[in-house]
C-alpha cells in the first residue's frame, strides 16, 4: 500500500508537466463540451409532486395509478375566493361569479377545434353556479344546478338560496363557508390520468397492467375478467411544462380586473405547487448561487489577497456547475428544489478543491520554492488528499441511492458527480492557470505569512499539551449532544416548506382555516363482484367509516364523500324532503331503485363514486393540511376500522380489497422511507469511507482515530435540531451523508500530512503541530468558504433548504474545531504511529 500511494504521489507530481504539453488541447476540449452541456441546462425538468419522489414500483405509487385509471385523476384546483363584501350571496359577488364560471367552462369560445389550449387539461368546473341539487316530481328525480343560469332576483331569493346552501349536508367547508364570506370552484383535470386505448394496440398489456398484476390478484378484472367490459389501458404522464401554461391561463382570468375587484382568489391544489416549484426553484437558484458567488468572491480575496486567486477558482466551479446542470438537463430525470444543493455542492467542493492548492502553493512559496517547484510540491502532497476527499464525499452522496425517494437517489448520483467534476478541472485546469497568472511572483521568493496561518500557530500546540481535557470537553458536549439527537422526529410537509410570507403559503392558511381544507386521501373499495354495491350492508359499512373519520379525526378531516351521501340525500328527494329520510334504505329493492333514479338523473356524478357495474367505489376525503407523522397516524387508524368493519363481509366478498390512497397516503409512506434510508445511506456511507481510510492510512489504529472527529458533526447537526424541535425529513435527510463527505476531507488532509511527518520525525506532538500548520490554513480557508456559504440558503423560499444551509454551516464549523483540537489531542494520547502496519509486514 505504501508503494502504491508512493507511486500516486509521484503520479500528481509529475501531472503538471504532462499537461503542459497538451494545454491547447484541453482548451479545445473543454470549450466544446461546455458549449454543448450549457446547451442542456435550459431543459431541466422540476417536478415537485409528492408521487414524484416514489419509484414506478413502489406498491403505494401502483396502488395510487390504480385509483386513477378508474376514477381519473385526483389533481384538481380547488379556487378558494373572498367576497370583498364579505357576502358571496351578494348580487354582485353572484354575478361575478357567474362570469368566472362560465369562462372557465366556456374558454373554448372562438377557437378552432385543432387548436390545443393550456386550459384542456379541465374536465370539469363545479361551484354554486352548477353543484347538482337533488328534487323530485312524481317519483322522478331531477338534478338541478343550485344556482343555474338564472341569478335570484331579489335579497328575498338570494337569502333563501344562503339558507339552502348552508344547510346542505355537502356543501359547507366546500363551496361555501359558515359565514358566506368563502365561496369554492373545484376545478378537475386530467393531470396524469389521460389514458392510452391499449387494445388499440397489438400490446394485450401495459406495462401498467403488469404492474397491477403484481399488486392485485390475478382475479382482478383488470388484469383478466371475461365479464368486464372495461378497457385495458396505461396512464399518460403528464409533461411537467404544461402545469405552468396552466396554471399561467387559470391566473389570467383571476386577475382580470371585473373580477379581482369584487373577490380575492386563493388557488390551491397540486397543479398549483407544481407551477410554484417549477418557476421559483430555478429563480431561486439563480439568486442565491449570486449571493454565494458574490460572498465567495470577497472571502477568497480577504484570505488570498489576490485576483486571479479569486478569478481561476470562479471558472473552475462556473465550468463545474454549467457541466452538472447540463448532464442533468440531457437526462431527461426530473429534478426537485435539491437541485439548488446539487449546484451549491459542485460550487462548494470546487471551492474547496482549489483553496487547498492554493493555499499548498503558497505556503510553498512561502518556504523558498519557485513556481513550478511550489506546484508540483502542493500536487504530489495535496494531489492524492483532494483524490480521497472527492472520492470519500462522493460515497457519501451516492449512498443516498439507498432511499427509495426518486428526487434523494438523482440528488445523490448528480451530487457525486459535481463533485468528481470538480476534483478534474481542479487538478488539469488549475495548474495551467497558475503558469498564466499565480498569486505571487514566479520569480521572488515570498516569505510573509498570511494572517490565518498566524493565528493558528498561537493554538497548535493546544491540543498537545491539554489533549486530555479536550477530550473530555468534547465527551460532555457529546452527551448532551446524544440527549438531542434522541429527541429529533422524522416528519415531512409539503406545504409548509413554503416560507409563511410567501402567497402561495398564504392561500393553503386561508383553505385550510375557512374551508374544506387542501390535502386529500381517497380509500378504493374493489368487490370484484358486479352489483356488490347496490348492497346496503356495504354502504352501511362506508358510512359507518366516513363517520369514524369525521368523528375521530373532526380536527383534521372535514369532508367525507361517496355512494353514501348521493343515496341519502336522493333518498331523501324522493320523500318530499324529509330530514328523517336522509338514510340508506336497508331494502335492497328500494336502494337499488333510487341508484337507478339517481344515475339517470346525473350520471357523471355517480361514474365518479362508482364503477358502471357497481363492482368498484371511492371515498373521497377532504382534510386539512398535516405532516407525514400525522397522516401515517389517521391512515393507520382508518386502516384498522376498514379492516374490522369489513370482516364480516369476507365470506360473502373473498375478493374485497380496501386500499388507502391520494397525498394523503404518499405523504405518509415518505415518514418511513425517510426514517429507514437515514440509517441505510449513512451506514453505507460511515462502513465505506471506514474502509478509504484504513486502507489509505495504513493502520486501524490511525482509521478509528479518524472516525471519531467526523461522526461528531453530524452528532452535533442531528443533536441540535432535536433540541430545536426541528425534524428530520426530506430535506435535512440529506445532511448526514453530505457532512460525513465534507467533514471527512479535512481528516484525510491532516491525516495524509500527519502520516507523512511521522515518518519524517517519528515524534507524534512535533507530527501533529507540523500537520496543523501546514494543512490547517487549507482547512481553515475551506471551512470558513463553505460555512458562510451554506448559511446564504437561510434566503431560500423553501424551509427545508434553509434548515439544510444553518445545520450544516454548524456541522462544518464543528468539523474544523473537531481537526484542529480534537483528532490531534486523540492522536496524542493513543500515540497514533502507523507503526503497527509496518510490524505486520514483517511478521509475513
Amino acid at each position: 500500500m505504501k508503494s502504491i500511494i508512493h507511486n500516486i504521489n509521484l503520479f500528481f507530481e509529475s501531472l503538471h508537466q504532462k499537461l503542459q504539453k497538451y494545454k491547447y488541447l484541453i482548451l479545445i476540449v473543454i470549450i466544446i463540451f461546455t458549449a454543448l452541456l450549457a446547451a442542456g441546462m435550459e431543459k431541466v425538468i422540476i417536478d415537485e409532486s409528492i408521487e414524484a419522489y416514489l419509484r414506478d414500483d413502489d406498491p403505494v405509487k401502483i396502488a395510487y395509478n390504480h385509483f386513477r385509471s378508474y376514477f381519473g385523476s385526483d389533481e384538481y384546483v380547488y379556487v378558494v375566493y373572498r367576497a370583498k363584501d364579505k357576502d358571496i350571496f351578494s348580487d354582485n359577488s353572484l354575478k361575478t361569479l357567474k362570469q368566472v364560471h362560465d369562462e372557465l367552462v366556456n374558454y373554448r369560445l372562438g377557437k378552432t377545434f385543432n387548436e390545443k389550449l393550456p386550459l384542456d387539461h379541465i374536465k370539469e368546473v363545479k361551484s354554486l353556479i352548477n353543484v347538482k341539487y337533488m328534487e323530485s316530481h312524481d317519483d322522478t328525480l331531477f338534478s338541478r344546478n343550485f344556482v343555474g343560469d338564472k341569478l335570484p332576483a331579489d335579497s328575498k331569493q338570494r337569502e333563501i338560496l344562503r339558507n339552502k346552501g348552508l344547510n346542505h349536508p355537502d356543501y359547507p367547508h366546500l363551496y361555501l363557508s359558515q359565514n358566506s364570506e368563502y365561496g369554492g370552484i373545484i376545478i378537475r383535470t386530467d393531470f396524469n390520468a389521460e389514458t392510452v386505448d391499449v387494445q388499440e394496440t397489438n400490446n394485450s398489456l401495459s406495462e401498467f397492467d403488469d404492474d397491477m398484476e403484481e399488486f392485485f390478484s390475478e382475479d382482478d378484472e383488470i388484469v383478466n375478467n371475461p365479464g368486464s367490459e372495461e378497457k385495458k389501458f396505461q396512464l399518460k404522464k403528464t409533461d411537467i411544462q404544461e402545469y405552468p401554461a396552466f396554471v399561467n391561463a387559470l391566473n389570467s382570468i383571476f386577475e382580470k380586473p371585473e373580477y379581482s375587484k369584487v373577490f380575492n382568489f386563493y388557488p390551491v391544489g397540486n397543479p398549483i405547487i407544481m407551477h410554484f416549484f417549477a418557476i421559483a426553484v430555478m429563480a431561486d437558484m439563480s439568486r442565491l448561487m449570486g449571493y454565494v458567488l458574490i460572498l465567495i468572491i470577497c472571502l477568497l480575496f480577504i484570505l488570498f489577497r489576490s485576483f486571479c486567486a479569486v478569478l481561476w477558482p470562479i471558472i473552475i466551479v462556473t465550468l463545474t456547475i454549467i457541466w452538472t446542470i447540463g448532464i442533468i438537463g440531457w437526462s431527461g430525470i426530473p429534478s426537485s428544489a435539491m437541485i439548488q444543493v446539487v449546484v451549491f455542492l459542485a460550487l462548494s467542493v470546487g471551492i474547496a478543491d482549489t483553496v487547498h492548492i492554493l493555499s499548498g502553493y503558497l505556503f510553498f512559496r512561502n518556504h523558498g520554492q519557485n513556481h513550478n517547484d511550489a506546484i508540483n510540491s502542493v500536487m504530489k502532497k495535496s494531489g492524492l488528499a483532494c483524490f480521497l476527499t472527492s472520492a470519500t464525499t462522493s460515497v457519501g452522496l451516492i449512498s443516498l441511492v439507498l432511499v427509495p425517494l426518486k428526487p434523494i437517489s438523482n440528488f445523490g448520483i448528480f451530487a457525486s458527480v459535481a463533485v468528481l467534476l470538480a476534483f478534474l478541472f481542479t487538478v488539469i485546469l488549475l495548474p495551467l492557470m497558475l503558469d498564466i497568472w499565480s498569486p505571487v511572483s514566479k520569480i521572488k521568493k515570498v516569505q510573509t505569512e498570511h494572517f490565518v496561518l498566524r493565528i493558528i500557530k498561537k493554538i497548535e500546540n493546544v491540543s498537545i499539551v491539554k489533549s486530555k481535557l479536550i477530550v473530555f470537553i468534547f465527551s460532555i458536549v457529546g452527551i448532551v449532544l446524544l440527549y438531542g439527537l434522541s429527541q429529533l422526529k422524522v416528519d415531512s410537509n409539503f406545504v409548509e416548506v413554503i416560507k409563511e410570507t410567501l402567497p402561495l403559503r398564504k392561500a393553503y392558511t386561508v383553505v385550510d382555516n375557512h374551508m374544506g381544507g387542501t390535502s386529500n386521501m381517497e380509500i378504493m373499495l374493489s368487490f370484484n363482484k358486479e352489483d356488490a354495491l347496490k348492497n346496503p350492508e356495504i354502504l352501511f359499512c362506508m358510512q359507518a367509516i366516513q363517520e369514524y373519520m369525521q368523528h375521530e379525526h373532526e380536527n383534521k378531516v372535514i369532508k367525507t364523500m361517496s355512494l353514501v351521501n348521493v343515496v341519502k340525500e336522493s333518498y331523501k328527494a324522493l320523500n318530499n324532503d324529509d330530514p328523517k329520510k336522509y338514510i340508506i334504505p336497508s331494502d335492497p329493492n328500494i336502494l337499488k331503485q333510487v341508484l337507478f333514479l339517481f344515475s339517470n338523473a346525473n350520471p357523471d356524478d355517480r361514474r365518479r363514486l362508482v364503477s358502471d357495474d357497481y363492482s368498484r367505489g371511492r371515498i373521497g376525503v377532504n382534510a386539512l393540511n398535516v405532516s407525514s407523522t400525522e397522516a401515517l397516524k389517521i391512515i393507520d387508524s382508518i386502516q384498522l376500522f376498514i379492516d374490522n368493519q369489513f370482516q364480516p363481509l369476507k365470506e360473502k366478498y373473498p375478493d374485497l380489497k380496501v386500499i388507502v390512497t391520494g397525498n394523503m397516503a404518499l405523504l405518509a409512506i415518505m415518514l418511513d422511507y425517510v426514517s429507514w434510508s437515514q440509517i441505510k445511506s449513512f451506514s453505507m456511507a460511515l462502513g465505506i469511507i471506514s474502509i478509504i481510510l484504513l486502507i489509505v492510512l495504513g493502520s486501524w489504529k490511525a482509521g478509528a482515530v479518524s472516525l471519531v472527529p467526523n461522526l461528531f458533526p453530524i452528532l452535533a447537526s442531528f443533536g441540535l435540531m432535536g433540541f430545536f424541535k426541528i425534524p428530520l425529513d426530506a430535506d435535512t435527510l440529506i445532511i448526514a451523508p453530505i457532512i460525513m463527505g465534507l467533514a471527512v476531507d479535512d481528516t484525510i488532509h491532516f491525516m495524509t500530512h500527519f502520516r507523512l511527518e511521522m515518518n519524517k520525525y517519528n515524534n507524534v506532538a512535533k507530527a501533529a503541530i507540523y500537520s496543523i500548520r501546514e494543512a490547517g490554513q487549507a482547512i481553515t480557508f475551506t471551512s470558513i468558504i463553505l460555512s458562510t456559504s451554506f448559511l446564504v440558503f437561510l434566503l431560500s423560499f423553501h424551509n427545508g433548504l434553509s434548515h439544510f444551509g444553518i445545520f450544516s454551516a454548524i456541522a462544518i464549523m464543528t468539523a474544523l474545531i473537531s481537526d484542529l483540537f480534537l483528532l490531534p489531542a486523540l492522536c496524542q494520547i493513543i500515540h497514533v504511529d502507523f507503526k503497527d502496519n509496518n510490524k505486520n509486514r514483517r511478521k509475513l
